[in-house]
């Protein structure tokens, strides 16, 4: 959640209605084409505020913009892409269809993940914390297919974030698809050991999604 003014989920930005803001980013919904959605970068005063490791990060986006999260976020996929089946690929991450310009300044434009009726695909955060609708072992079994994908292709997919994956169903169960996997190519690391070494990446993946599945325990009830 951000600790600065800006833009919420469910407001108007520059007439385009959005659904979903980070700490740099606002992701609206393309008017031009409502499957399809677009990431800003948020002017400098809106953005959640941050320790000194990040501000160095955001001065060089800055004055180099293709280290931007838009230009990170399309780099993973693009390595991705480059290996995965698309098939594989479309089942597990939003589709990246690349950077436009817009009369508002240039922004990474994706696919919208949609149930089958149109509708939005809940976040899991919004499914532990505002509108549950599935047990948890039905969401820890999706947390865990996940992470087997990720292990399975040495993806070092590391920021497995509640607000980030949403969840579509699946047979008799859920899946989840990730809307945001720039961590592949850009983490918190100054030194990105977890990316050069895969037992480490491996590791942290394990870690990271059993904190995940322990979030999810705590927050549903039994």
């Amino acid at each position: 959640m951000s600790n600065t003014p800006g833009p919420r989920p469910g407001d108007d930005w520059n007439h385009m209605t959005v659904i979903g803001r980070g700490a740099n980013r606002v992701c609206v919904v393309d008017r031009r084409d409502t499957r399809q959605c677009l990431k800003f970068m948020l002017p400098t005063s809106q953005r959640t505020r941050v320790g000194l490791r990040q501000r160095v990060q955001r001065w060089r986006a800055v004055r180099k913009p293709q280290r931007d999260e838009n230009h990170a976020e399309l780099r993973a996929w693009m390595q991705l892409s480059a290996r995965l089946p698309p098939e594989d690929l479309q089942a597990h991450l939003a589709t990246v269809l690349g950077i436009f310009r817009t009369v508002y300044g240039q922004a990474l434009c994706c696919e919208r993940v949609t149930l089958a009726d149109g509708a939005p695909a809940p976040s899991l955060y919004a499914l532990l914390f505002d509108h549950p609708q599935y047990p948890a072992e039905v969401l820890c079994a999706a947390v865990t297919a996940f992470e087997q994908w990720l292990l399975r292709h040495r993806i070092p997919l590391f920021d497995l974030n509640a607000g980030n994956l949403l969840v579509l169903p699946h047979g008799e169960g859920v899946r989840l698809v990730c809307v945001d996997a720039k961590s592949v190519v850009s983490g918190k690391e100054i030194v990105p050991l977890s990316r050069w070494f895969n037992a480490l990446a491996r590791r942290k993946i394990r870690r990271r999604a059993q904190r995940l599945r322990e979030r999810i325990r705590a927050a549903l009830p039994a």
